[in-house]
C-alpha cells in the first residue's frame, strides 16, 4: 500500500514555510470569537485586512508599515496587567506564603502545589530582578508550617549528616523531604492543628529536639498506634546499642560488673 503521508520538513530544508508579517497577523486573528476579531483588528498597526470592501470614498487598504512585533505590543495594552514587566510581584509570593502557612499541615498535593507554584514565582522575580535568589531559601521554608518542619528537619538530618546547621537548606531539597514523609501521611497529618509563629518566622530546630529518645514511646500524630518504628528511630536505637556494646568489650574484665 502505498504511503501518501508528507513528512514535515526538517529545519532549514527550502520546503520549510515561510511566513511574512502579513501572515503572521492574518492567522493570529484567524480563530478568535467575533467581538475579540473585530477588536484586535481595529488597532491601527493591525493593517486594515478583513475589513469591509471599500467604496468609492475609501482607498483600498494598503500593506502595513507596521511589524507583526508592534502590533502584539498594541494587543497588549487592551489587557492591562498581561504585560511581562507586571506579571508577579513581591506581594503575590509573600501571599501564596502566607496563604499556605494558615492552612496548617498539608496533604502531599497541597504542598506539592505549594512547591511549584513558589518556584513559578521565584523564578520570574529572579529573572526580572526583583528577587535575589539568596532569599528564596528563607521563604519557601516560612511558608512551611511548624508540625510539618519538624519532620522535614529530621529527615534532612539523616540525608545530609555533614550539613553546618547555620547553613539554610535548598528549597529542592526541603521538597523532596517534606514529601518523603507526606507520602505515608496523607490522612494522618491532615488531623494536625495549625502551628502560629512569631513574626511568620520558625527557625530550624535544634538536633536534640527533632531527635526522639529511644526509650520514648512512639505514639502516631493522629493518636493511633502507628504499628512501625520510622526509620530514624530505627537508627537511633541501632546507635545505641552499638555504643552499648562496644562499651561493654572495652571495659577491663576484671572490673566490678555488680
Amino acid at each position: 500500500m502505498e504511503d501518501n503521508a508528507r513528512l514535515m520538513p526538517t529545519r532549514g530544508h527550502h520546503t520549510v514555510p515561510k511566513w511574512d508579517e502579513e501572515k503572521k497577523k492574518d492567522y493570529a486573528v484567524q480563530y478568535l470569537t467575533y467581538d475579540t476579531g473585530e477588536m484586535w483588528m481595529s488597532v491601527k498597526e493591525y493593517k486594515g485586512k478583513f475589513t469591509p470592501a471599500a467604496t468609492h470614498d475609501e482607498p483600498e487598504p494598503t500593506a502595513c508599515a507596521y511589524t507583526y512585533k508592534e502590533w502584539k505590543a498594541e494587543i497588549f495594552k487592551l489587557y492591562p496587567g498581561s504585560e511581562s514587566r507586571d506579571r508577579y510581584t513581591q506581594n503575590d509570593l509573600e501571599k501564596l506564603i502566607a496563604d499556605f502557612l494558615s492552612k496548617g499541615t498539608p496533604l502531599r498535593a497541597s504542598f506539592s502545589q505549594y512547591y511549584h507554584e513558589f518556584q513559578k514565582i521565584v523564578k520570574w522575580l529572579v529573572d526580572n530582578g526583583k528577587m535575589e535568589r539568596s532569599s528564596e531559601k528563607e521563604k519557601f521554608q516560612h511558608g512551611i508550617p511548624s508540625t510539618l518542619w519538624v519532620r522535614i528537619v529530621r529527615r534532612l538530618e539523616i540525608l545530609y549528616p555533614l550539613h553546618h546547621p547555620n547553613d539554610p537548606y535548598k528549597v529542592e531539597e526541603m521538597f523532596n523531604a517534606g514529601d518523603w514523609y507526606l507520602k505515608g501521611n496523607t490522612t494522618a497529618m491532615a488531623s494536625i492543628p495549625p502551628t502560629g509563629r512569631q513574626g511568620g518566622i520558625l527557625p530550624a530546630p535544634s538536633p536534640q529536639s527533632a531527635t526522639v529518645p529511644v526509650n520514648a514511646k512512639t505514639t502516631d500524630t493522629s493518636g493511633a498506634d502507628s504499628g512501625y518504628v520510622k526509620r530514624e528511630e530505627l537508627l537511633q536505637i541501632i546507635s545505641n546499642s552499638l555504643a552499648q556494646a562496644i562499651e561493654r568489650l572495652t571495659k577491663p574484665s576484671g572490673a566490678n560488673t555488680s
